[in-house]
């Protein structure tokens, strides 16, 4: 079947889309002050990660806080302690590809962690009295939302009812447009 342009039409469909997305690595320094004065690093890990996003402008503001356990010795290496803080972060995430005829009630943001909070390395500080604790992230966000959606459309050939919904993937593989 061969289709002119004049054949065919579009239609408007709202529909929930991403109207935007982006995404941002980054590594911190954060500052632990034991109880004890630290000898040496026994292990580093981060866990109970939560957080939250809100779209601000054309970015997303991630608000999130996570605990960073460091396990040391201390007093000449004779005893160990576990150094717990808990620490926050703001990340501002840029969105590329937005969509500005998003409708402005409609839109949620969806935070996604794309690498968990990972501690790289955990060190004395010179004089002894702080742990710093460089950590890694890597987020995701997406903005969704209504939007419109263009779709052509055509009008299709008399059949029968039955007969349309047998043939209809074959009569759309048949379809051919006409400048």
């Amino acid at each position: 079947m061969v289709l002119s342009k004049d054949d065919l039409s579009y239609r408007e469909i709202v529909a929930n889309a991403v109207c935007g997305r982006g995404s941002k690595y980054s590594q911190t320094t954060y500052t632990l002050r034991p109880a004890n004065r630290p000898t040496t690093i026994g292990g580093c890990w981060v866990m109970n990660h939560h957080y939250d996003g809100l779209l601000v402008g054309d970015y997303v503001e991630v608000r999130g806080r996570f605990d960073v356990n460091v396990w040391y010795s201390y007093n000449n290496n004779s005893e160990t302690a576990v150094a717990k803080d808990t620490v926050s972060y703001v990340e501002q995430i840029a969105l590329r590809d937005l969509d500005l005829d998003c409708v402005r009630d409609s839109r949620q943001v969806d935070v996604r962690v794309l690498q968990n909070p990972n501690c790289l390395d955990a060190t004395v500080t010179g004089n002894g009295s702080e742990i710093l604790v460089r950590v890694e992230k890597e987020l995701g966000v997406e903005l969704v939302g209504q939007t419109k959606l263009a779709v052509v459309t055509c009008q299709i050939p008399s059949k029968k009812e039955d007969d349309f919904y047998d043939d209809s993937v074959s009569l759309l593989e048949e379809v051919e447009i006409e400048d």
